[in-house]
């Protein structure tokens, strides 16, 4: 009997043994893939002073090849020009998005500095945003924190044309600012950031002056989205995948704006 219990012990030793060797190396999946979407727009400007304005947005965004909803916001911004070489401002979007075919809501809160610079018939500027994203829904933090935070730069020239186009193109980086690690069981391990570039955002369009109040916005945009994502056991908390997803999404943008 003593034998015995000794074998059984060795045997569940191994097995735990071998279970957590397992976990500990599980593989990175990597997918890639690409989609044709859309994103439409109308806005109004309000200006309050001849420092500050406010805009309202809505925003329609498809996938899919323009097939399905992908999400809809609801904006508002406040926009504040101490000197013409520097804008600060700071926005509040309501998000509803599908996942799947149900709906869930997210807040969004964005930061930001923009400085200007004219260069001949050239436009420069660089914007540093920093966005929180607070879900409206349930999720395990260590698979998706609440708030999400990113840091956004963005680099644009505009080529101040004498008729009635304006075009321009910019580059933007996306990176996370509190990007889970991964780790092997989220019930006993601590928490960990590991942030990396999530995407790269690149635009060709142009602006189309319509009168002194009105304007549309035509741009195509490229988005090569990267995102790491692991899932664990709800109930033990071990890891169970972990996947790098790459998005390459070519979006097509038109965007209306009133001013009042």
């Amino acid at each position: 009997m003593r034998v015995m219990r000794r074998f059984l012990i060795l045997l569940a030793a191994i097995a735990i043994s071998a279970g957590a060797y397992a976990q500990q190396n599980i593989p990175l999946v990597e997918s890639s893939d690409s989609d044709l979407q859309g994103r439409f727009k109308v806005a109004m400007d309000i200006p309050i002073s001849e420092k500050v304005s406010l805009t309202w947005g809505e925003q329609l965004r498809t996938k899919n090849s323009f097939k399905d909803i992908d999400k809809i916001l609801s904006s508002l911004s406040v926009g504040y020009t101490p000197w013409k070489f520097l804008q600060l401002g700071t926005e509040y979007a309501f998000v509803n998005e599908t996942k799947g075919s149900d709906w869930r809501t997210k807040h969004r809160l964005n930061i930001d500095i923009t400085e200007k610079a004219t260069v001949g018939r050239f436009e420069l500027s660089l914007r540093e945003r920093v966005r929180m994203e607070f879900r409206g829904y349930e999720a395990n933090k260590y698979e998706s924190p609440n708030p999400f935070t990113s840091l956004r730069t963005r680099l644009k020239a505009a080529y101040k044309n004498p008729s009635r186009w304006k075009p321009y193109a910019y580059v933007e980086v996306y990176a996370t600012l509190n990007s889970p690690a991964k780790v092997y069981n989220y019930l006993t391990d601590p928490m960990e950031r590991d942030n990396y570039c999530n995407r790269v955002r690149i635009v060709l369009g142009s602006e189309m002056k319509i009168n002194e109040k009105n304007k549309m916005d035509f741009h195509y945009m490229l988005n090569l989205n990267r995102s790491y994502k692991a899932k664990y056991d709800a109930s033990l908390g071990n890891l169970q995948s972990w996947a790098l997803e790459k998005v390459a999404a070519h979006v097509i943008c038109v965007d209306y704006k009133f001013s009042l």
